[in-house]
């Protein structure tokens, strides 16, 4: 399964095709989206915002995946629960927002 998103030319990279492909094997797909989803909600886009909850029903190995995804879309996670925009966060994480819901779609 090979799934290419583009948002203002912005493509996937290689390992985020790599994470999707195991969040789609882990039955992942519906909370991460979720998760992007709210992230991508949030009003005040460049301020500090909290995703130490999102993450609380998932498994030590589930919560490493979710930080990779989102740490390759631009966002960086501290250990407090706190994360980070950077510069490019925005159409990585649109992206991967579109690359989640087709996959959600498909996989319903």
């Amino acid at each position: 399964l090979l799934v290419q998103t583009w948002f203002n030319s912005t493509p996937l990279t290689e390992d985020q095709l790599l994470l999707l492909l195991e969040s789609l094997d882990k039955k992942m797909v519906p909370q991460q989206l979720k998760m992007v989803s709210d992230i991508l909600a949030q009003e005040e886009m460049w301020l500090p915002f909290n995703v130490a909850t999102s993450t609380l029903s998932f498994s030590q190995e589930e919560q490493a995946l979710i930080t990779a995804m989102l740490e390759k879309s631009g966002i960086t996670l501290q250990e407090d629960g706190s994360a980070h925009w950077t510069e490019k966060a925005f159409p990585a994480l649109a992206a991967l927002y579109a690359s989640l819901y087709i996959l959600d779609l498909l996989s319903n």
